[in-house]
């Protein structure tokens, strides 16, 4: 996931990790959307700890899913965008992927807490655990503090899995690169568009042929 926009915490930098050593200290935060708001556990040593960050706040109110098939949140971190998707696409099975695994814990009690249950947290590394599966969209907030090479490893599998028709949802700061990265996904996706600018934020639809 790009940079938060609130002031960073040591122990956040830890969300990178399998097995972040912070201590432990979950907290519920909520998250005021369109639709209604929703509280949400975190904790220390997973991304944005304090508040949903406005990049994740801006893809998930910009977002269009389909309303049924299979839907992959890649990085889910604590769950937000998962959570959306399920809600928003209660016919829809959604995939929430995460390495980190207390964050991925998270997730799971996320949606427990908000009553979701067409979704399902998986921990590890995605290319791994997600075997031959695909999926008719895939959304994500891109892990850029893990080098352009490994990024550009994990959208390049998740596009892989896209089936015709599906459709690639992400969000990228424009000071990080935003522009650039949709250039480079054009590499893999005959479509790209740029479908919302918002504070420094820009979100990216690539889309697979039918």
């Amino acid at each position: 996931m790009p940079d938060t926009d609130e002031k960073p915490d040591p122990s956040d930098q830890q969300y990178f990790e399998a097995q972040p050593t912070a201590e432990s200290a979950p907290a519920q935060v909520r998250w005021k959307l369109p639709a209604g708001g929703v509280n949400l556990w975190t904790d220390r040593g997973v991304f944005s700890r304090s508040k949903v960050d406005r990049g994740t706040d801006l893809l998930a109110r910009t977002m269009r899913l389909p309303a049924s098939g299979e839907i992959l949140d890649l990085g889910a971190g604590y769950g937000p965008l998962g959570l959306v998707a399920a809600l928003r696409s209660p016919a829809a099975w959604v995939t929430l992927v995460e390495l980190n695994e207390r964050a991925a814990e998270l997730a799971r009690r996320n949606l427990e807490l908000n009553h979701v249950t067409n979704a399902e947290v998986l921990v590890g590394d995605a290319p791994e655990v997600l075997g031959e599966r695909t999926f008719d969209a895939v959304v994500t907030n891109p892990p850029f503090r893990v080098g352009k090479v490994a990024m550009m490893r994990l959208l390049a599998d998740a596009i892989a899995r896209l089936r015709p028709g599906g459709s690639l949802w992400l969000v990228a700061q424009t000071r990080q690169g935003a522009k650039t990265l949709a250039r480079d996904l054009g590499a893999f996706l005959p479509q790209i568009e740029t479908v919302e600018i918002s504070g420094g934020y820009r979100v990216i639809r690539g889309s697979r042929e039918s």
